[in-house]
């Protein structure tokens, strides 16, 4: 079946720390991810209006979403790894259109549990992440085919 180009729920999310083993979150809510671009203006002269527009930086970073709260504190912050989570093809699932998210050289930078009476627990953990030249973004994606 060809690809739906709608995606439905998050599949293979893991985070594994450089020299580790892999970390699998499960009980996945929601997955954001942020390429963290800024946009640098000039205007000069008499312009009444910006003339150049250039993207000057990127610091991308991925929130996750759980209610596995033991895999998203698994890792304390500061912890360097490599993240991956695919997004799943409406009616494919992970084949034909899935996007596999993946973040190298990311960085643990929060996490957060919380809890209500009679209400399952929730939490999130937040990635960021470095080039490793500087030039190459951490952030990549594949969609199957």
């Amino acid at each position: 079946m060809s690809a739906t180009k709608r995606f439905m729920n998050w599949t293979g999310v893991t985070f594994t720390p450089v020299n580790g083993s892999a970390t699998a979150i499960t009980g996945v809510t929601s997955v954001t991810i942020d390429s963290g671009g800024s946009i640098a203006r000039f205007a000069g002269d008499g312009d009444r209006f910006v003339t150049t527009m250039v993207n000057d930086f990127n610091e991308p970073s991925v929130t996750i979403h759980a209610a596995d709260l033991s895999a998203l504190q698994a890792n304390p912050i500061g912890t360097i790894g490599t993240f991956s989570a695919t997004h799943n093809d409406a009616k494919n699932g992970v084949g034909t259109g899935a996007v596999t998210y993946t973040l190298a050289n990311a960085v643990v930078s929060a996490c957060q549990v919380h809890g209500a009476h009679r209400q399952f627990g929730q939490g999130s953990m937040t990635l960021g992440a470095f080039s490793g030249d500087g030039v190459t973004n951490p952030l990549s994606t594949s969609i199957a085919l």
